[in-house]
C-alpha cells in the first residue's frame, strides 16, 4: 500500500467522532477496499481516491446516515460519560497522591526536627 492510500485512510479514521466495534469493522473493510483499489489502479494522487470514494467527510457522513442518527447520538453520549468518569478518576487519584505526598513530607520534616537521643548504659 502506498503512502497516499495510507494518508487517505488516516484522514477517514480521524473524521470518526466515536470508534465503536461497528466503526472499527467498517474502517477495516474500507481500508481493505482502498488498498485493493490502490494496488489495482496504481493511484498516485489523493484526487483519484476522492473521485472513487469521495472526501473523508463524505465517507463518514455516508456511513452515519446509513447507520442511523439514534445510534450515533447514543455512542456520543456514552463516550461523553466515559470521558467524564475518567476525568473524575484522574482527579481523585491526583488529590489522593498529593495528600499522600504531603503527609510523607510532614513526617520527614518531623523526623528531621527530632533530636537524636543516645542512651548509654555503663555496666560496672
Amino acid at each position: 500500500m502506498n503512502k497516499i492510500c495510507k494518508e487517505y485512510i488516516k484522514e477517514i479514521k480521524a473524521m470518526f467522532p466515536v470508534k465503536g466495534k461497528k466503526e472499527r469493522k467498517y474502517i477495516k473493510q474500507l481500508s481493505k477496499d482502498i488498498e485493493d483499489y490502490c494496488e489495482e489502479s496504481k493511484a498516485t494522487t489523493k484526487e483519484e481516491l476522492y473521485e472513487n470514494y469521495g472526501n473523508p467527510v463524505d465517507v463518514v457522513a455516508e456511513y452515519f446516515s446509513a447507520i442511523g442518527a439514534p445510534y450515533v447520538i447514543k455512542k456520543i453520549r456514552i463516550s461523553k460519560y466515559i470521558k467524564a468518569l475518567i476525568a473524575i478518576i484522574i482527579a481523585v487519584i491526583l488529590v489522593l497522591s498529593t495528600m499522600y505526598c504531603v503527609i510523607r513530607w510532614e513526617e520527614h520534616q518531623m523526623l528531621l526536627r527530632e533530636e537524636i537521643v543516645i542512651v548509654e548504659d555503663v555496666i560496672e
